[in-house]
């Protein structure tokens, strides 16, 4: 009898590593809400109300459907968050507080079957303010497992506080979990940069295997309230030789109005990074 309850015990346990879930969880009787990941539009012209959902036109009643599912992902923090596309396919799930993951993690293929499982670091303190710069937004900790559609076990990750640690087994296509972007040797979490040096950042790819191909490229954008943003595409040798000032001008945003400046990095047209910089003008 003894034996058999060890296995049971045993059991569970695994379902739990397996499935990115345990019970050590800090949190308690979270409430489960539902969000739709789509794309929505909406206008008025010539008395005619417009609504699209992921480019297609749509009833008002089909809009509000989705429109209404940001109401819980904004009042989510934290709860399980459970996304889904237009035709209410479940495409992830997990602790989340708004867009922050803070636990437990699952996403899946179209056919249901889990694609990948692990967990974000917990935030044990109950105070759910500033959590970003705490230390408590999207950051992996622990075992990630990767499956195959059939559910076959592919690959585990490792990571410790955000930082990624190894594969088991390593994989042979290129990945990049990170971006490190530095100016003068220093990275640019806090500095301003001069806008005529936005060109001279140093982009360094940080690989999680031994293959270190890429093919890094780079959207910059910039905005400000009442002004449209104007985007520009670069490769990383074209990115040096950068105007931001004349950016700025085609818009015609103002010297003396604040703006916002954007670096978006993809590899192989992957989004990889995506990142706000201050810009000294």
């Amino acid at each position: 009898m003894k034996l058999f309850t060890s296995i049971i015990i045993f059991l569970f346990a695994y379902i739990g590593q397996v499935y990115g879930q345990t019970d050590t969880t800090v949190y308690k009787n979270l409430k489960t809400k539902k969000f739709y990941s789509v794309q929505m539009r909406s206008e008025t012209g010539a008395g005619k109300d417009i609504y699209e959902v992921n480019g297609k036109r749509v009833s008002k009643r089909t809009y509000k459907k989705y429109n209404s599912s940001w109401e819980n992902m904004v009042n989510c923090c934290p709860c399980i968050l459970k996304t889904y596309d237009e035709d209410d396919n479940l495409l992830r799930e997990g602790v989340a507080c708004t867009d922050c993951r803070v636990g437990w993690f699952k996403s899946y293929y179209k056919n249901g079957q889990i694609e990948m499982a692990g967990s974000y670091k917990e935030n044990p303190t109950g105070d759910w303010n500033g959590i970003w710069s705490r230390g408590y937004c999207n950051v992996r900790h622990g075992e990630w497992m990767y499956f195959s559609e059939k559910g076959d076990t592919l690959y585990s990750e490792f990571w410790e506080n955000g930082n990624f640690v190894k594969q088991v087994p390593e994989q042979a296509e290129s990945e990049i979990w990170e971006v490190k972007i530095r100016f003068n040797g220093q990275e640019i979490d806090s500095l301003a940069i001069p806008i005529a040096n936005v060109g001279s950042l140093s982009i360094e790819p940080q690989f999680k295997n031994s293959n270190t191909t890429s093919n890094l490229t780079i959207t910059f954008e910039v905005g400000a309230i009442g002004y449209r943003r104007n985007k520009k595409d670069f490769t990383l040798e074209s990115f040096k030789k950068i105007d931001v000032n004349a950016m700025l001008e085609e818009v015609g945003i103002p010297k003396d109005k604040e703006a916002n400046f954007t670096l978006n990095i993809y590899n192989n047209g992957k989004a990889i990074e995506r990142i706000g910089i201050k810009v000294k003008r």
